[in-house]
């Protein structure tokens, strides 16, 4: 399955309260579950030296913390653009398989 054949997917969730799909954990769908781990890993690692720099006062550190937002917030919208184009459940759907293909546990 890819991007590009979204009509032909179906829902990945089975369960549903008030129409609403949930994820794996029980809870309705989210953007967070649209995104795969490895790029929710990246996000946060991006965040966390982001805020790491904002403990200096030096320029550089300045503009080195500004493009690790800049970086997070790439991948944010470029999920983003996925989810507005395909919709969410089939975005969650895709990121799922490529948790499974990749090993990556989503849910603790």
């Amino acid at each position: 399955m890819s991007w590009s054949d979204a009509t032909a997917t179906t829902s990945p969730c089975t369960e549903m309260i008030g129409g609403q799909p949930l994820n794996p954990s029980g809870r309705p769908l989210s953007f967070t579950d649209a995104i795969p781990y490895r790029d929710l890993l990246k996000m946060a690692e991006y965040d966390e030296q982001a805020a790491e720099l904002d403990g200096f006062r030096d320029r550089l550190s300045r503009l080195a913390a500004e493009e690790c937002r800049q970086k997070a917030e790439r991948i944010r919208e470029h999920y983003r653009s996925l989810v507005a184009e395909y919709g969410l459940a089939f975005c969650v759907q895709q990121a799922a398989e490529e948790d499974g293909r990749y090993g990556n546990g989503r849910f603790f």
